[in-house]
């Protein structure tokens, strides 16, 4: 619990003071159950859902069996062809997916018959493409010819645009960005590219700290539904948009890049300010990195990508065993929606590794962890444990996944509070993760006092639907059998299924090395820690 409790600490350090937009208070579309925005439904697919409709995905996987190695004139050939993943779009979308082609030139795994080309351009901005497409695709073709490949061999697209300078009102802009997008994705990509099968699309980063009218806030998050209901005709089968009669290919959210300045997303993405550089509109280099590193998860987890952007992988000696999933925090046997989880087996990964940033990958040293076939967010995989944030929704059946080895399928019973509390040392009886108000680690050396307020860390207050009417539960939290004052109770801001408790100790609370503590929710109730109080 040490290393999750330092990373807490970290999140007191303060962003340069200059940057004064550090959010605009809107909704990200993934975030679990997001509100509408100016009366319009948010999420990135119907029903406010972050997962593709269960038909959408078959056709996807459908399309993703038929992308292969090609020759120049795109005819079959496994042994010496090529499969182009083709970038598409402005000055952001070509800084981001040039680091992410250092990403993958560094991937272990990568297909070695898959190219990525970077056909986005600066100034390319959707506006200027329906004007000048000639322009626009005269530099691709560069692009192209200087990777060694042509036209037939590109199969997958990712492309994420915007318009210059829109003033448009709202829902007025994002309509005209998206009847943009399908005249490039079908009158343009669809002649040029005859074997094109998958376009992933992304919507803008934060643009808060824009200083400019390029691409400033709202028009950044309102492009999001652009994407959204581009992606929504294919659902609701409109013929255009036809995969079956090839008339398109088909379509997907890629990465969703937004989220609101420094307030951390659900999976804990966030954009302070050094993100991006002096005209608060494109990306710096840390920003980059940080798209780049989304673009590297998703198509190394994605359903439809892993068959072709991963080489094929070499079954392990035994597959991976799940021999219990318990609370992360005091490994009680409870699990709550959205709440850090933890897997106790055996080969469950190839080695140790950890998530070093934001937001959490989906992957870890070659491997995931399924929930009822949907990669849930890692913290920590090892050979014999895993930690991982269950998902917002229930989840019934996990499985873990090693390369493509995937074990027995281990039933779940998930409920909306477990609680938890972690400890110092990963005792369930031992000193419980707490900060005093400075950040510093409430231990021994500095031990809380009666009368202070400090936050102890545990998990299990899970996330419930606001639709089901359902009364959340009052937190309580006893210090040697007296009621601490909750003042807060809910997730540790930026740190995925954490759940933060600020208390304040009873002024009556004993002083001792060990005084017990423990969380209560809903009649339930988590280890017994202790603390040191002085």
């Amino acid at each position: 619990m040490k290393s999750v409790l330092t990373l807490v600490a970290l999140s007191f350090v303060a962003w340069p003071s200059d940057c004064s937009k550090t959010s605009v208070n809107f909704p990200p579309f993934n975030n679990p159950y997001p509100p509408a925005y100016k009366s319009t439904a948010t999420g990135l697919y119907p029903n406010g859902a972050s997962t593709r409709p269960a038909a959408h995905e078959s056709l996807g996987l459908q399309q993703s069996a038929l992308v292969r190695p090609r020759n120049a004139v795109g005819a079959p050939d496994d042994s010496a062809g090529r499969i182009v993943l083709l970038s598409v779009g402005m000055s952001n979308t070509t800084a981001e997916f040039s680091a992410f082609q250092q990403l993958f030139a560094a991937e272990p795994r990568r297909n070695p018959r898959l190219v990525l080309v970077d056909g986005a351009q600066g100034g390319a901005s959707a506006d200027a493409i329906v004007a000048n497409p000639a322009l626009y695709f005269s530099g691709v073709d560069v692009r192209l010819t200087a990777a060694g490949v042509q036209a037939p061999q590109v199969q997958a697209v990712w492309l994420k645009l915007a318009d210059a300078a829109p003033n448009q009102p709202f829902p007025n802009d994002a309509q005209q960005l998206q009847a943009e997008i399908q005249n490039i994705i079908l009158n343009m990509l669809m002649p040029r590219f005859p074997n094109l099968k998958l376009v992933y699309l992304s919507s803008r980063i934060y643009a808060g700290y824009a200083d400019t009218n390029l691409n400033p806030e709202p028009y950044a998050y309102q492009s999001g539904f652009s994407v959204k209901w581009l992606i929504a005709q294919q659902l609701g089968g409109a013929p255009v948009w036809s995969v079956a009669a090839g008339s398109a290919p088909w379509l997907s959210w890629g990465p969703y890049l937004w989220g609101d300045g420094v307030v951390p997303r659900a999976d804990g993405l966030s954009w302070p300010c050094s993100d991006l550089a002096a005209d608060g509109t494109h990306p710096s280099t840390t920003g980059q990195a940080k798209v780049a590193g989304m673009l590297l998860d998703f198509f190394r987890t994605d359903s439809t990508t892993r068959s072709w952007f991963l080489a094929k992988a070499t079954p392990p000696p035994s597959p991976p065993v799940v021999n219990a999933v318990v609370n992360a925090a005091g490994y009680g046997a409870g699990l709550a929606t959205g709440s850090l989880a933890t897997i106790f087996g055996s080969n469950l990964a190839d080695a140790t590794a950890q998530a070093t940033a934001m937001p959490l990958p989906h992957s870890l040293a070659t491997t995931r962890v399924e929930i009822d076939g949907q990669p849930a967010l890692l913290y920590y995989v090892s050979p014999t444990q895993i930690n991982f944030v269950l998902p917002p929704t229930s989840g019934s059946s996990l499985t873990v996944v090693r390369g493509e080895t995937a074990s027995p399928a281990f039933k779940l019973q998930v409920g909306f509070w477990a609680p938890g509390l972690f400890t110092l040392d990963g005792r369930p009886d031992g000193p419980v993760a707490a900060l005093h108000a400075t950040g510093s680690v409430v231990d021994s050396a500095s031990p809380a006092r009666p009368g202070e307020s400090i936050a102890i860390f545990g998990a299990g207050l899970g996330i419930v639907n606001p639709l089901l009417l359902i009364p959340i539960a009052a937190p309580l939290v006893d210090i040697a059998g007296r009621p601490a004052t909750v003042t807060y109770a809910g997730p540790a801001p930026g740190w995925p299924g954490l759940t933060q408790v600020n208390v304040t100790v009873p002024l009556d609370a004993p002083t001792g090395a060990a005084v017990p503590i423990q969380f209560k929710l809903a009649g339930q109730a988590s280890n017994l820690a202790g603390i040191e109080i002085r």
